[in-house]
């Protein structure tokens, strides 16, 4: 049994990608991100805490630069508090947002829609980074469900680079990614958040 157990966690370090990455405001240590990765299905786990500890655990599926299946759970001090389910077969996406209480569904009609969720979900970033193209649509989950923001939940998003830095711009904002031989090494959002890469 215990070589069965050595030989599953042996295959699954060499098949598999971790890389983890602090989440500051300014000098303020907010959290952690870890992004796995293993083929096309990417993994991440982020921590936030902040009074109150956030945990943001996602799973991503993709085919080529699109996702197939999303499912994000969100957690508040270990209690379960909702998720989002997504699918798309490349020209309609369903979002369902399920809580203790209820459950939301949201259906696009879209074709080539990239996502890319709000939460430190840095696979989604990546593998935007992996295929690049000067002008996407992205599709922003949480918004779906936030009434006074779903007219903001699709995007089109504009991809520029400089050296090893990427620019992702889109209404009156941008993010900017440091990307260095397939891997992000650091992000700077709005607002003074930083995310880097822990060596």
């Amino acid at each position: 049994m215990r070589k069965f157990l050595l030989f599953a966690f042996l295959m699954f370090s060499l098949f598999s990608f971790s890389e983890m990455y602090s989440i500051k405001i300014g000098e303020t240590l907010l959290g952690t991100s870890v992004l796995n990765e293993k083929g096309d299905v990417y993994t991440t786990k982020t921590i936030i805490d902040y009074g109150m500890l956030y945990t943001i655990d996602s799973t991503t599926v993709f085919v080529d630069n699109l996702f197939k299946d999303y499912i994000v759970t969100f957690t508040v001090d270990g209690s379960y508090t909702g998720r989002i389910i997504g699918k798309y077969d490349g020209k309609v996406a369903k979002f369902i947002f399920e809580t203790l209480q209820s459950s939301y569904t949201y259906t696009l009609n879209k074709e080539n829609l990239f996502i890319m969720d709000n939460n430190f979900v840095l696979s989604h970033l990546k593998r935007i980074l992996d295929f690049p193209s000067p002008y996407f649509n992205v599709v922003i989950p949480q918004l779906l469900f936030n009434p006074s923001k779903t007219e903001y939940a699709v995007e089109n998003v504009s991809l520029k680079k400089k050296g090893e830095i990427f620019e992702l711009s889109f209404r009156d904002e941008s993010i900017k990614i440091t990307y260095h031989m397939g891997n992000i090494t650091r992000i700077e959002y709005p607002g003074h958040v930083v995310v880097e890469l822990i060596d």
